[in-house]
């Protein structure tokens, strides 16, 4: 149990540091990457609202009609 812990630990440090490494935030002081990742939650979050009361919700409606309503 000890060793699938460590290895997941591992793991997520393994891709955190990927993703320092590829958003270049390992240069930035710790106040800066804090705004960054809020800023990153924010834009994930708006996205995510934007997909599911948006996008989905017409998806929906436009399978509920009928062919009739779209031509009228």
């Amino acid at each position: 149990m000890v060793n699938v812990v460590r290895k997941a630990k591992e793991f997520i440090s393994y891709w955190y540091l990927r993703y320092l490494l590829a958003t270049e935030l390992y240069i930035v002081e710790p106040w800066e990457k804090v705004v960054i990742h809020l800023l990153y939650a924010i834009i994930f979050g708006l996205l995510w609202y934007f997909n599911t009361a948006i996008v989905l919700d017409g998806l929906a409606r436009l399978r509920n009609t009928s062919n009739l309503e779209l031509i009228n």
